[in-house]
């Protein structure tokens, strides 16, 4: 027995065939009792309204957690090629100008999202800054996409609870039914074995077609015009297609799955809280983890907590001490003077750290910082859980070629300060539990 993550994205609005699909699969999770998370592009739920198929639509909701995959998925300009253009707060109101419409067509059917999930490589920084206040309290991603390094733990980025795990389900598996159905029962075994959850994401176009929807109508920057559907596969390989992941499912079912949902791991989580340390507790901590997500008895730190708790101590603070949440470094803040006070001042001003203080780039001034306290060499890794460019998704086929969103890598590397490890207020199985730590 073991826990099961699943993501469905709901995405494919031009393909007619996709509807039996969706419908095919909802009956599945009915019949075996599977809890999912859905992640439902705003034009999809558009169109299942305007044919009256909103009843699939609320019948997923009742099957888990329902999250917001985008307002159109591939839709030119897509999210990544829309938001580099923009500084960092014009975009976030771009982004919750372009997809609030979305998250109202979803609410409007009837559904209340919970959770993001960016469209292909579209990872964007401004979903978990925004996140919260339309409603989205976590963002999940994964492997195949993410920007953050994958771990198998979710974590805090600022307020939004981040998940970006390996998947165990092959790419593409939907496509190839009924065949591979025990490699990919193995890959769930595997997980299992490792102590771990396996995390399954798919999407119920594959069941029908023989490629993405969107391969057709917006690859290599530019949108086709008219819009096709995708390729279908013959009807009478439909049923076989379904009857290969009813046996997938039945398996993991009679074996004893426990279906989790974002909503489950929201319930779980102790909200980010101010968090008692001491001095001692911190100097080990940034010794074994540097300037980067750690866990602390009683709680955790991100890399901009501890920055402000050495600030602190360095102004005679006491100890031990309550750190507050502190926000990511504003380039546009320049603090000039004293390290420790331009750091206080900052936060105290609005929150966040500066970009610079005392002539110094934050990660420049936070090593200081720690050699000034007595703590000797301390790395900046918070930006280790960033992925390097070679290893992110901007080879997706729907992007224009040569197209890199070298000002959302850098945002991302800015937002990873905020990153923390999840207290649990009921037990859930993490890793860094089990490890005692955070790395990346």
């Amino acid at each position: 027995m073991g826990q099961v993550i699943v993501r469905l994205d709901v995405e494919d609005w031009l393909t007619p065939a996709a509807d039996w699909a969706l419908e095919a699969i909802v009956g599945l999770l009915e019949t075996y009792g599977i809890r999912a998370n859905t992640a439902v592009v705003g034009r999809r739920a558009a169109s299942l309204v305007g044919r009256g198929r909103g009843d699939l639509l609320r019948r997923l909701a009742a099957r888990g957690t329902v999250g917001y995959h985008s307002f159109s998925h591939s839709e030119h300009p897509t999210l990544a090629e829309d938001l580099e253009r923009f500084g960092p707060d014009e975009a976030v109101a771009r982004f919750v100008a372009r997809e609030r419409p979305g998250l109202d067509i979803l609410r409007r059917a009837g559904l209340e999202p919970r959770f993001f999930t960016q469209p292909g490589g579209n990872w964007v920084p401004e979903a978990a800054v925004a996140g919260p206040a339309l409603g989205l309290a976590a963002y999940f991603s994964e492997a195949w996409n993410a920007y953050l390094v994958p771990a198998r733990e979710p974590l805090w980025l600022g307020s939004v609870l981040h998940l970006a795990p390996p998947v165990d389900m092959p790419k593409g598996f939907l496509f190839g039914l009924p065949e591979g159905v025990e490699p990919a029962l193995e890959a769930v075994w595997a997980a299992w074995r490792r102590g771990t959850w396996a995390v399954l994401v798919t999407h119920p176009t594959e069941l029908v077609t023989t490629r993405f929807w969107d391969a057709d109508n917006f690859g290599g920057g530019r949108t086709a015009y008219p819009r096709v559907p995708a390729p279908t596969r013959p009807a009478a390989a439909w049923e076989q297609a379904r009857a290969g992941l009813e046996r997938y499912l039945a398996a993991l079912t009679h074996a004893g799955a426990e279906w989790v949902t974002v909503a489950d791991l929201l319930e779980a989580a102790a909200p980010p809280a101010p968090t008692w340390v001491d001095r001692a507790t911190l100097a080990e901590s940034l010794g074994r983890h540097g300037f980067g997500p750690m866990r602390v008895p009683g709680g955790s730190l991100s890399a901009a907590e501890a920055v402000w708790a050495l600030a602190a101590w360095a102004e005679g603070g006491r100890d031990p001490l309550a750190v507050p949440a502190v926000g990511p470094p504003d380039p546009r803040r320049n603090e000039p003077g004293d390290l420790a006070r331009g750091i206080l001042r900052s936060v105290a001003d609005g929150g966040t750290l500066p970009g610079r203080v005392g002539g110094l780039g934050l990660a420049e001034a936070a090593g200081v910082l720690a050699r000034r306290m007595g703590l000797g060499s301390v790395p900046v890794t918070c930006t280790a859980w960033v992925r390097r460019p070679a290893a992110l998704h901007w080879d997706w086929p729907i992007f224009p070629p040569g197209f890199a969103a070298w000002r959302l890598w850098t945002e991302a590397r800015r937002l990873s300060w905020t990153l923390k490890p999840v207290v649990w207020r009921r037990p859930l199985w993490v890793a860094a539990e089990q490890q005692g730590g955070a790395e990346p």
